[in-house]
């Protein structure tokens, strides 16, 4: 893991994984619209699912470690390319490949987003506003789009953190980002199992300093030339258990808040969503530092992972790994309006969500495949690419 190398070394594992927590992002849109229970934001239910809790369980499975590791990923990322090619380097292809795809994104999927959403829920409130208006979506909501400008707010305090001299080689430092996002996930307000949402172009500080302690570990990976192991494959145990523990806490908080019993400050609401800081009461306080927990083990048990199954050149993985960002800027507009299309139909609500995830996922690969993978749409995300049968 030196920066002398001839040829640099390629982490297709690393790849592989960063496309994985990218792709999730599918499963998770996808999955909104068959909860039990109405979403204030996302009007398009199956009014059939009834205390079913399966996908409650897929939403928050995935959204308590997708973002950690994907930060994580994006700071030993951004150490590589400062240590191979400079910062300067750094500063420019963050620029190019997330600050012009992000400012491209929310002039047009973004509005294509909301819209979709109005649609669903008839022009009422809170979708009632003038269809001009759409343009200028991303001033109340960045949508899907909000870790993208996360990304490079994060990125812009480390190139000012390197200029001021700072090297991320400490020998212990590092191992005090884990304790310390822990304590930061407490002054959160949502009793879901992961990160409080954040979606406001207006960074909330909780939050992005949460994700910033994923980032500067991941910087810190790099330079201290930290190896992966398989063996922390083994942490996917311990982080399923205690997510299990931590999802039953919250729920139970959730169902004494719905049965009136006084919480603290859970009366305190936010459309159906109960807030309390999560010291405020034990079971919030307990599942928020099982949740922290579980999202470091998720971190590295799948470092491990996929060092194990992906650590050598692939095709196929590499090729989705590079569709993987197209297909999560894309995706939200055609998730939205394939559930508008399908919410109806008479078939099982498993059957409604594999359809809308399955569809989306084809269309999205099928637009990458001929219209950007080696188009300039294609050449700003991930550098350019040649075709397959013109290689030696």
């Amino acid at each position: 893991m030196t920066s002398t190398e001839s040829t640099p070394k390629r982490f297709y594992d690393l790849d592989a994984l960063r496309a994985v927590a990218m792709l999730l992002g599918i499963v998770l849109h996808s999955s909104i619209f068959v909860l039990p229970d109405e979403q204030p934001l996302w009007p398009v239910h199956d009014s059939t699912v009834v205390d079913d809790p399966a996908y409650k369980l897929v939403i928050e499975t995935i959204h308590g470690f997708r973002m950690p590791v994907f930060f994580l990923l994006s700071g030993f990322f951004s150490a590589l390319l400062w240590q191979r090619r400079g910062l300067h380097a750094l500063t420019l292809q963050r620029l190019k490949r997330v600050g012009i795809p992000f400012a491209i994104a929310c002039f047009t999927v973004l509005p294509l987003s909301i819209w979709g959403l109005a649609v669903a829920a008839g022009y009422r409130e809170p979708y009632d506003f003038p269809i001009w208006m759409l343009p200028l979506a991303w001033m109340g909501s960045l949508g899907h789009l909000w870790f993208l400008w996360y990304l490079l707010l994060i990125t812009a305090a480390f190139v000012l953190a390197i200029r001021m001299g700072i090297q991320f080689r400490h020998q212990i430092a590092w191992w005090l980002l884990i304790p310390s996002s822990t304590a930061i996930s407490l002054l959160m307000v949502e009793p879901i199992f992961g990160s409080d949402n954040a979606t406001a172009f207006i960074p909330d500080p909780v939050v992005i300093t949460y994700y910033t302690c994923f980032f500067i570990f991941g910087v810190f990976f790099y330079q201290r030339r930290f190896e992966v192991r398989r063996w922390w494959t083994v942490a996917l145990l311990p982080a399923a258990i205690a997510f299990y523990i931590g999802f039953c806490l919250l729920e139970e908080y959730l169902t004494a808040v719905e049965g009136i019993i006084p919480l603290g400050s859970a009366g305190d609401q936010v459309g159906v969503v109960p807030t309390v800081f999560m010291f405020e009461h034990r079971l919030t306080l307990t599942a928020t530092l099982i949740e922290s927990l579980c999202a470091w083990l998720m971190c590295f048990g799948l470092l491990g992972l996929f060092h194990w199954i992906a650590s050598s050149e692939n095709y196929t993985i590499r090729y989705l790994s590079d569709a993987s960002y197209w297909m999560y800027l894309a995706h939200l507009p055609l998730v939205i309006f394939s559930q508008i299309l399908v919410v109806g139909w008479p078939i099982h609500y498993h059957l409604k969500f594999l359809v809308v995830c399955g569809a989306v996922t084809v269309a999205v690969l099928i637009t990458y495949a001929f219209g950007v993978r080696y188009t300039i749409v294609g050449r700003t995300l991930n550098g350019p690419r040649i075709r397959r049968h013109r290689q030696v």
